[in-house]
């Protein structure tokens, strides 16, 4: 016989006791994709039944090339539009193509890191005005927060909230001292940067240099497997490439804001078509204006 006290395991009750079925990971969770998507079909429950979700805000879901928006996309149209204008005067002033490549790439090197350094230095200097604004902010909030509590007030009641309202608000947010100064940051100066990373200035400075270098570089890939052709031929092949590079750029801005797509890549296009076609028409005048004449 057993011990009385001996615990007694049922094994039988275990195997009758329900489970919950449990999501896949992920699934409880807010898709911002999804949430988009709802938006654009209007679809009311769908969204609904995303904001019912975690917010996926509790987990990281920053980062990827959303974040590098600005850099990829005025990198990349300042790299091509910049060179297809080198190729369109070029063309227009009847040059070889030995000048366009000559022209094309020193223009795409310097520009490049001329803009990449630029947002490099740029960023650096807007995350070190915050920091120093932040620190005194931070300073006044020590020593001065009545102060600080009544400029909030302002602001508020400012943007049409009542005294009360305002007080109320005013009270809750400045029991913490960092919460106060981040909503101060953003609301008494407008400032919304992130300095957890102090790298993200040479990060962005890097994408802008490696889009403007591959985007630039698509007008003059014709001119490399083409100098035995006819300089029309090459030219054109060059405003064909041109035009497909300047659809990709377009495209994959509308993908990373979440606009329409094929939108986004023709506004590109129309773009690239008006400054070459600027370009072209300046080497034409410049040509004339010298020889005094044009040859085609």
């Amino acid at each position: 016989m057993s011990d009385k006290n001996e615990p007694i395991h049922d094994d039988s009750k275990k195997t009758e006791e329900p489970t919950e079925a449990k999501p896949a990971e992920g699934e409880d969770k807010k898709d911002l994709g999804k949430v988009r998507d709802a938006y654009k079909d209007r679809d009311v429950e769908a969204s609904k039944a995303e904001h019912a979700k975690k917010h996926a805000a509790l987990e990281p879901h920053a980062g990827g090339a959303s974040d590098y928006i600005k850099a990829i996309v005025f990198g990349g149209l300042d790299g091509i539009t910049t060179t297809f204008a080198i190729v369109t005067a070029a063309a227009g002033a009847n040059e070889s193509w030995k000048v366009v490549l000559i022209f094309g790439f020193a223009n795409v090197l310097a520009d490049a890191w001329s803009m990449g350094f630029g947002e490099f230095i740029g960023g650096n200097a807007e995350r070190d005005h915050y920091i120093t604004e932040r620190e005194r902010e931070e300073w006044e909030v020590d020593n001065n927060i009545e102060g600080e509590k009544q400029e909030m007030l302002e602001i508020y009641q400012e943007r049409g909230f009542t005294e009360e309202e305002a007080t109320t608000m005013v009270d809750i947010i400045s029991r913490d001292k960092k919460r106060f100064v981040d909503i101060m940051m953003v609301e008494e100066l407008g400032l919304l940067v992130d300095i957890d990373d102090k790298w993200e200035p040479l990060k962005q400075g890097v994408v802008m240099f490696l889009s403007f270098i591959l985007f630039g570089i698509f007008p003059l890939l014709a001119y490399f497997g083409g100098k035995g052709q006819g300089p029309d031929y090459v030219f054109g092949i060059s405003c064909a490439l041109t035009g497909v590079g300047l659809m990709l750029l377009g495209a994959a801005k509308g993908y990373l804001t979440g606009l329409n797509i094929p939108i986004t890549a023709l506004i590109m296009l129309f773009q690239g078509v008006i400054s070459g076609g600027l370009s072209f028409a300046v080497g034409i005048l410049v040509t004339y204006s010298v020889n005094g004449e044009v040859s085609f």
